[in-house]
């Protein structure tokens, strides 16, 4: 067997790294852009994810009809010219636009990569995926830094756009093109008992994408209002964001190699987290700084759910359906990062309330509860099954 077969080639993790860039870019850089602007830009959180909503489902009729490297290179060119073009905002409109956008490129990307990695390896798709994810982190921890130092001239900024633009370079130019040159295999049937089979897996992303957008959406806002901060130093919170994320996600992958199954992984991390946000919801106004403590915690906790629970649905199906059915489940957290931030803002107003902690932990509460619904669910269908495969 080769290596690329127990491996995800290093496109992938070029294009996952281009996600980091852009999931910490726009939180990031909030903080400055209003300052710049003159303008409340909490609103591009939402739109982020809703331009990532329509990448996904774009991503489906795009990788039925092309190979997934087609797609990754589309959502690559978007992410760059979204980097370029927040940088560069002066508008309220244009930066909102260039989220929207960044949104879309990411969507894509984010689909496709979860595709190939599943046709990277043999076995469970838990495993690359917090790698994967791991990589994401990794980058989206270093971006902030970048917007740290240049917060006083935003248009340098754009030279992040360098990190999706050597992504399309390496699949363009790599073994992945050579392999991607046969016409695609034809689009797979939905299976409407496997797709309801995965349905709790299909309502825990949306509210574990919601939360994390939420915690990651305003990782420099939350800081910025609680302790007062400067636009620059409160970019820093994004940075802190990131790298608890990135431990948490390779802390995961660790535990797998350990034989730790992973639905313990997520039911635990999930519902320790719930228990923190609202400690932190709780805490904030009395003890700011505990507050905020309690919420670096509970991002590492959380930190390897969502390449959990995409692995877990994954791993219940077979290759050709999970290309079918990818798409539809990350629409299903693109749904999530969008409306749940919309609604945490709509009660609380502000996304430095304690209401806005509350609501987050309440609605990460029921993922635990969902994850080991799901699995026992498809135990026993698998159970049910076995006696006619005679």
């Amino acid at each position: 067997m080769s290596s690329s077969r127990r491996h995800a080639p290093a496109g992938l993790f070029a294009a996952f790294a281009s996600l980091g860039v852009t999931a910490s870019f726009v939180p990031a850089v909030l903080p400055a852009a209003e300052r710049s602007i003159g303008a409340d830009l909490s609103l591009a959180v939402p739109a982020l994810f809703a331009g990532l909503l329509v990448g996904v489902l774009l991503s489906g009729p795009l990788m039925l009809r092309r190979p997934a490297r087609t797609t990754l290179i589309v959502g690559s060119a978007l992410q760059a010219a979204a980097l370029v073009a927040g940088a560069c905002a002066d508008t309220t409109l244009l930066f909102i636009v260039a989220a929207a956008t960044a949104g879309m490129g990411f969507g894509l990307v984010e689909a496709a990569g979860s595709v190939a990695a599943k046709g990277a390896v043999v076995g469970s798709a838990t495993g690359v995926l917090s790698a994967l994810t791991g990589s994401v982190a990794v980058s989206a921890a270093v971006t902030p830094l970048a917007v740290a130092a240049g917060a006083g001239a935003m248009p340098a900024l754009s030279a992040l756009a360098a990190v999706p633009l050597a992504t399309i370079v390496i699949l363009a130019t790599g073994r992945a093109a050579r392999r991607d040159a046969a016409p695609p295999a034809p689009p797979a049937r939905r299976d409407l008992g496997g797709l309801a089979m995965l349905a709790p897996f299909a309502v825990a992303l949306p509210l574990y994408v919601g939360v994390e957008t939420v915690l990651s959406g305003w990782s420099a806002v939350i800081p910025e209002r609680t302790l007062s901060l400067s636009p620059s130093t409160a970019a820093l919170g994004t940075t802190a964001f990131w790298t608890l994320m990135a431990l948490g996600r390779f802390g995961a992958a660790g535990l797998r190699r350990r034989g730790v199954p992973p639905v313990a992984i997520l039911a635990v991390g999930t519902a320790a987290a719930a228990v923190l946000m609202a400690s932190a919801g709780l805490l904030l106004k009395a003890a700011p700084i505990g507050a905020l403590v309690a919420l670096a915690a509970a991002v590492a906790l959380l930190a390897p759910s969502y390449g959990l629970i995409v692995g877990l649905a994954l791993d219940r199906l077979d290759a050709a359906r999970s290309a079918a059915v990818t798409g539809a489940l990350v629409a299903c957290g693109a749904l999530g990062g969008t409306f749940v931030p919309a609604l945490v803002l709509l009660i609380g107003r502000d996304p430095a309330s304690s209401t806005t902690l509350l609501v987050s932990a309440g609605l990460c509460a029921a993922v635990p509860l969902l994850a080991v619904l799901a699995v026992r669910g498809s135990l026993g269908v698998s159970a049910e099954r076995t006696p006619r495969r005679r």
